[in-house]
């Protein structure tokens, strides 16, 4: 019999390369439930071998009640009939993971948590590059907790898993992202930039005198995907927590550069410094994080610069032919350079 395995969200960048992956592996029957937002055309639709079911998060109740259904209809918590594994991209509040707890305590052998490096905006950091166990919260305004509204939010999913989970109901992973590249971001942001290079001559890129050396981890989508599918083939015995990132490090100014190369080698990159300069990257103030715990795994990363290659082609060369995704990017490119 096929392992069950079920997406939250995958609509797109992550969760759509996850599902287009695990799709062509024979012994999984692949479930994913969104909202059916069209990201791409709707590329994630044209994936085969993967079954999909209308479900909206708000309504927290509703979701629990959606998750029970699908597993009823497929015989899971029958015979020893688990899901083997839960992916979920798409919680951002606590009370969404408390929703999927409640519908699949004791019949998941494995959640994964799709987490952020911004929850370390909202600890207490003691040393760089930060490791996964400098996670303890400081105390915030509610200014503060407004303005870090997203790893604050995300860091509350985190606590609830850590603090409500009973042993042995519910196995998880957490795994925390700094800001994710690869084809098909969804995010906009590098989309955004590669057009704010394309006509760097005369839109100067912004960059903070003051950190323009200052270092970025990010992460690639499919580096993502890899541990992700490491971690349904291999469960842990215990609760874990990991940082995933490249082991390189890029500066923003040094990104802007290998970017601009690939647009036009003979151009100088034009650089205007300003105080708390409008940027796209990083997406937080932490700090670079560490991936140690997760090589220790044998998890083999690409390179970054591979990793940027294919991501700045895609951008240049596919990502113009996606009508939407063109106008958003010009929107929030103009949002940036008029802010």
């Amino acid at each position: 019999m096929k392992k069950l395995i079920l997406v939250l969200g995958g609509s797109t960048f992550m969760g759509k390369e996850l599902l287009q992956d695990i799709s062509e592996n024979e012994s999984y029957e692949v479930h994913y439930i969104n909202r059916g937002k069209n990201y791409w055309n709707n590329a994630v639709n044209q994936i085969k071998n993967v079954y999909y079911t209308y479900g909206n998060r708000e309504d927290t109740t509703d979701f629990t009640t959606l998750i029970r259904y699908l597993s009823k209809k497929l015989g899971v918590g029958v015979n020893g009939r688990n899901w083997e594994a839960v992916i979920d991209f798409s919680a951002f509040y606590s009370n969404q993971v408390k929703s999927v707890y409640g519908a699949l305590r004791g019949l998941c052998n494995l959640y994964i948590f799709i987490s952020t490096d911004s929850i370390y905006d909202v600890c207490k950091i003691r040393q760089i590059p930060i490791t996964e166990d400098q996670d303890q919260r400081k105390e915030l305004s509610d200014q503060e907790k407004k303005r870090e509204s997203y790893g604050h939010n995300k860091l509350k999913c985190e606590e609830f898993l850590q603090n409500y989970v009973v042993e042995g109901s519910f196995r998880y992973v957490i795994l925390r992202l700094p800001d994710v590249i690869g084809p098909f971001d969804d995010s906009g942001r590098f989309f955004a930039l590669v057009k704010w290079l394309q006509q760097n001559d005369k839109n100067p890129i912004q960059v903070d005198q003051a950190v323009q050396s200052e270092q970025i981890s990010l992460v690639y989508s499919t580096d993502v995907v890899n541990c992700i599918k490491y971690f349904i083939q291999n469960i842990p015995q215990q609760n874990q927590i990991y940082n995933v990132c490249f082991d390189e490090t890029i500066s923003y100014i040094e990104l802007a550069q290998v970017i601009l190369d690939k647009i036009s080698k003979k151009q100088q990159l034009n650089i205007k410094h300003v105080i708390e300069a409008s940027k796209f990257y990083p997406s937080v103030d932490c700090g670079i994080i560490s991936n140690k715990k997760i090589k220790e795994l044998g998890i083999q990363l690409t390179p970054l610069m591979t990793a940027l290659e294919k991501t700045i082609d895609f951008f240049i060369k596919d990502a113009p032919n996606y009508e939407a995704e063109n106008k958003a990017a010009l929107e929030k490119l103009n949002r940036k350079l008029n802010a």
